[in-house]
């Protein structure tokens, strides 16, 4: 009976090391899946750090390139202002400079005006007493021209009598008026005038311009009957011009 008691102790024994040793099982897979909670917290942790870290990161990389274009924006913005400002200094010196130059053309062109009064305040004085023309010795005036009369006796042909007008300064009578018509042919019978035939059968004056007009020819003249009759005279019966040969020999008159 002892043995049979002592064996069914071993038997108890044996189940009371069964039941600790599955305490000890169950305790030791409670404290696996803490740790594992543990561990997947802190791994979270980490994560949820590292995201904040690159967010931060990010951002802190945003903020500096933001401020590296803002500084550039205000160099530029500085840069274009003080350029405005040299070229507004430089526009009120060059204005300054216009505006020194205008009063120098202003006071030069004052000068010139005041000058040009005077000679306009001589001219006309001028004109005023200058109505009168004054004629060299042995001329005579008539309507305000100066006219030389030849020598009583004393006739050369046309050319000799233009010649004799051109050494004194001044060339044979260019008659474009009765009154001066008149004037010419009281002096002599026949006096040769500074008209002539040129090219094309023109009659010319001897300051080159032609003859306008019928003038104060006789009736019938010129009707160059020799063929040679180029040159024109005043007769003083006729009061009228008539054209002779230029070899004949009168008495002449030169205009100045």
């Amino acid at each position: 009976m002892s043995v049979a008691f002592s064996g069914k102790s071993r038997e108890d024994e044996g189940d009371g090391w069964n039941l600790m040793t599955s305490g000890r099982t169950h305790n030791s897979g409670w404290r696996s899946k803490s740790s594992v909670c543990l561990i997947g917290a802190a791994v979270a942790c980490l994560g949820l750090l590292l995201l904040t870290m690159i967010l931060v990161a990010k951002n802190t990389s945003a903020i500096n390139q933001w401020d590296t274009k803002y500084e550039k924006l205000i160099y530029e913005l500085t840069k274009g202002r003080d350029d405005l400002r040299d070229e507004r200094d430089q526009l009120m010196i060059h204005s300054s400079n216009l505006t020194k130059e205008m009063e120098i053309l202003r006071g030069q062109y004052d000068t010139v005006a005041a000058s040009r009064d005077k000679l306009q305040a001589k001219l006309d004085t001028l004109n005023v007493n200058g109505t009168d023309k004054s004629c060299l010795q042995g001329w005579i005036k008539f309507n305000n021209k100066c006219y030389y009369i030849s020598a009583h006796g004393v006739t050369k042909t046309w050319e000799n009598s233009r010649k004799d007008c051109q050494e004194r300064g001044a060339d044979l009578v260019i008659i474009t008026t009765r009154d001066e018509m008149d004037f010419v042919k009281r002096s002599y019978g026949v006096t040769w005038i500074g008209l002539f035939r040129g090219k094309e059968d023109t009659w010319k004056w001897v300051d080159g311009t032609e003859l306008k007009g019928r003038g104060f020819w006789q009736d019938g003249e010129p009707n160059n009957v020799d063929g040679e009759e180029n040159c024109a005279e005043v007769s003083r019966s006729a009061a009228a011009w008539n054209d002779v040969p230029c070899s004949r020999k009168f008495s002449w008159v030169c205009e100045d």
